[in-house]
């Protein structure tokens, strides 16, 4: 095969691939999925993923303001333990919205942190 048409079967082949995994498999209602767990007695997760720059921190304290401003309380954690300056950048969202942060610093590894923030989210209640 020439190098275009491997270029186009590639790209072909991640497009299908990317679709897939980002196309929900049902409704996605936020505050009743949210409200459910809540009646479970176990916290709501939502993970923020992305490369740098792409409006993680805004977007999740746009989520953070709907779920408060629907009488819930979002905890934020801060898991990105290596860009310099990520944990203060949340702790600023957290101060204005008046929110939780749950944070271990820098250099920790960020899925221990996670399961630490959904531990702390679950004592809280």
């Amino acid at each position: 095969p020439t190098f275009g048409s491997l270029a186009s079967t590639v790209k072909a082949a991640m497009a299908e691939a990317l679709g897939r995994v980002l196309t929900p498999s049902r409704r996605v209602d936020l505050l009743h999925d949210i409200s459910t767990a809540r009646g479970g007695k176990r916290p709501y997760v939502v993970v923020f993923v992305g490369v740098n720059g792409v409006g993680k921190s805004t977007s999740l304290s746009k989520v953070a303001y709907y779920i408060k401003s629907n009488g819930f309380v979002p905890l934020l954690c801060a898991c990105d333990t290596f860009r310099s300056g990520a944990v203060e950048q949340l702790r600023v969202h957290a101060q204005a919205l008046d929110v939780p942060l749950f944070q271990k610093g820098y250099g920790n590894d960020a899925a221990q942190i996670a399961a630490d923030g959904i531990a702390h989210a679950q004592a809280m209640g």
